[in-house]
């Protein structure tokens, strides 16, 4: 067993068990992840008023994330974390998963810790290359970033689901500054995956929404110095892909040239990012129009494509298309299609 599993939401089996600590735990990770960019307080209390909440709370988090000085950790696809609050201490390495449409699907494993430094031996054997290599990151594990952040949650009865919505207001703390945390997180915590999408399309029509392809530990090892920065990158077109892939590809490329046209101030680099962007809807659009059955949100993509191209000159026009509920929909709509095998009709009635 590693931590290089992609995991496909139709499918929620537990991976092989492994021997384990007293006391950890291991979990999938299914979540859909916005950014807030505007305020939705009124909007949202009305939405939690209209559904079932089995319980809610709120506590403030304060998490600190480690690697070793050259980012060994982060060369395993590995995050590690210690979070802390009143009335507990947990200790957490997040591996490899998916993401694609601000849905996030990876595999977690979690254990109480005492101390400042986490325990990797806490953590399955089976995780890491080698026993030398864990002891060898042990020795070397040093404090990299932190966030702290008030957590609100609730837990709603959704259809045969059980569903944690968390709102996260703080800040990430960096080497190179600070920088704000106003997130909702969605996570599947029992029952069937489609009535995730289908809540998330009701938060979705809100406003105010973005889906949030960036985690807050990427965010953190940037403003820690430690992270590529956003850049334009080529779309890698792989021949023999079928349609699936291409989409996940297409999309992927569009979220993230998205992300750095909304950061970048600078004119230049904004139309070169547009310009990529625009090629991963492309690459959607034609990947979809292939299919024997074409996606009932292809006419809305083609829609959207048109109305990029026609305000692209236009910095306020883009920036308020790209927060539009109908666009955040569209992106929703397509993760479900790609992550429900075909199925994203719950979404698009959601939205009625």
């Amino acid at each position: 067993m590693n931590c290089r599993w992609h995991y496909i939401l139709a499918t929620l089996n537990m991976p092989p068990k492994v021997a384990r600590q007293p006391g950890m735990t291991m979990q999938t990770e299914i979540e859909i992840k916005f950014f807030v960019t505007s305020n939705i307080q009124e909007s949202l209390s009305k939405l939690l008023n209209s559904l079932e909440i089995i319980s809610s709370n709120q506590a403030a988090l304060g998490n600190v994330y480690f690697d070793t000085p050259d980012l060994g950790l982060r060369g395993l696809e590995m995050g590690l974390r210690i979070r802390r609050s009143d009335d507990f201490s947990e200790q957490t390495i997040k591996c490899r998963g998916q993401v694609v449409g601000g849905l996030h699907a990876r595999p977690e494993y979690n254990a109480p810790v005492e101390g400042t430094i986490p325990t990797l031996s806490a953590f399955p054997a089976d995780i890491w290359p080698s026993l030398a290599v864990r002891d060898e990151l042990q020795s070397r594990l040093v404090a990299q970033f932190s966030t702290d952040f008030l957590r609100r949650h609730w837990l709603i009865a959704f259809g045969d689901a059980e569903i944690e919505l968390a709102w996260d207001q703080g800040e990430i703390v960096g080497a190179l500054g600070r920088t704000g945390i106003d997130e909702l997180e969605l996570e599947l915590k029992s029952g069937d995956a489609r009535a995730l999408f289908t809540l998330a399309s009701k938060l979705a029509a809100l406003g105010g929404l973005r889906l949030g392809a960036q985690s807050k530990a990427q965010r953190g090892y940037r403003l820690a110095g430690l992270g590529k920065p956003l850049a334009v990158q080529p779309l890698q077109r792989i021949e023999g892909k079928d349609q699936k892939a291409s989409i996940t590809l297409g999309m992927q490329h569009w979220q993230y040239h998205e992300q750095l046209w909304l950061e970048s101030d600078d004119a230049g680099e904004q139309q070169r990012a547009l310009h990529a962007l625009l090629e991963g809807v492309s690459l959607v659009a034609e990947a979809a129009g292939t299919l024997t059955v074409p996606p009932s949100w292809l006419a809305d993509l083609q829609a959207q494509q048109r109305l990029m191209m026609q305000v692209a000159g236009d910095r306020a026009s883009l920036h308020a298309l790209f927060h539009h509920a109908d666009l955040v929909g569209l992106q929703l709509s397509i993760a479900a299609w790609l992550h429900l095998g075909g199925e994203s009709s719950v979404v698009q009635s959601a939205k009625r």
